[in-house]
Parts: structure tokens; sequence; C-alpha cells
């Protein structure tokens, strides 16, 4: 995961559609590098995952989950350390832009490539404990290294308490909240 993360994701995420939010969004949320993907649910997720190799889409979804769920916790509760975030990785927000910003759930990303059939459920199941255990090191290592000001431990627990924590469509879902939890305890 770590190998794939670092280098093939990247190179993986621009072949996404993004969208940019029109000029009074941009002004008022002073982020020139303010990019949307996916829309409602993720309804355009078949046509996103088709530039991603099949060998490399499990490692793809969970990478994307894992950025798109820190910037969303970061901005939500740790709103102080969120710019430092913002200016050393301006990845792009998961949902869409209208008459305003609209993020979606992250959890959402793990299950509509599940309900597209756009993944094996089974094989991300089976790589989800190593994926949550690089998952964590990784926020852990950052927030030493960039925002020390975010306990790891406390950005995790803000994750689980939230309401949007609640959803629960698909087995990958499932899996991520039950790893997680475990790993954590």
């Amino acid at each position: 995961m770590n190998e794939y993360f670092y280098q093939e994701f990247p190179e993986h995420l621009k072949l996404v559609e993004f969208k940019r939010p029109n000029l009074i969004i941009l002004e008022r949320e002073q982020d020139s590098a303010l990019n949307f993907f996916g829309g409602k649910d993720w309804g355009n997720v078949s046509e996103d995952l088709s530039y991603i190799p099949k060998s490399k889409r499990a490692n793809f979804i969970l990478s994307l989950f894992m950025v798109v769920l820190t910037d969303q916790c970061l901005f939500t509760c740790f709103s102080d350390s969120y710019p430092i975030w913002r200016k050393q990785t301006g990845f792009p927000k998961f949902g869409w832009s209208g008459f305003g910003p609209h993020n979606e759930n992250p959890l959402k990303l793990l299950w509509a490539p599940e309900r597209e059939k756009e993944v094996d459920n089974t094989e991300v199941i089976e790589d989800m404990p190593n994926f949550v255990d690089f998952m964590i090191k990784t926020v852990k290592d950052f927030f030493n290294q960039n925002l020390s000001d975010v306990k790891y431990t406390d950005f995790f627990d803000a994750i689980i308490n939230d309401s949007a924590f609640e959803f629960s469509e698909g087995e990958i879902v499932k899996s991520f909240k039950t790893v997680l939890q475990q790993k954590l305890a």
C-alpha cells in the first residue's frame, strides 16, 4: 500500500474527471486549487474507475478514501490546522459545486465501487487490516511532522464520533469500520 500510495496514486488521481466550481465559490473559498469529483453518491464511479487498471482499483479507492476522509475531518474538526494540510496537499473534494460546495460522505468512496461491482469486495476486505494499519501510521507520521497540534488519536475519535460514520451501506464500509475500531481499541 505504501508503494502504491506514494508512487502510483498521484498519477492515477490525475485520471479522474474533476470539475472546477464557479468563480463565486472560488472567491468565497479562497482556494485556487479547489476541484470536485464524484458528484452525488459518486454517480460516475464507473467512468472514473475506467481509467484505473483493474489490478490497482482496490488500492486506488482506499487511497482516495484516506485522503478525502482526512481532508474532511481536518476541515470540520481541526479547522486551525486545515490550511497547513490544504497547502501541502491540494487534494480534490469529493462532492460537487452548484450554488455552493457540497461534500459527500467519504464512506461512499468505499460503497460506490462495491455498488457498481467495480472492485472485488473480497480482495478489498482481505486488504482492510493492512490498509487501516497503513492509514493510522501515515496519519500519525504526517501529523507529527506537519500538524503537531493535532493528536492522531483525537483525529480518529472525531471520525468515529461523527454522524457520517453511521453510514453502513455495503460490506467494504462495514469492514473498514470494524477494523478501524479494533485497531484503535
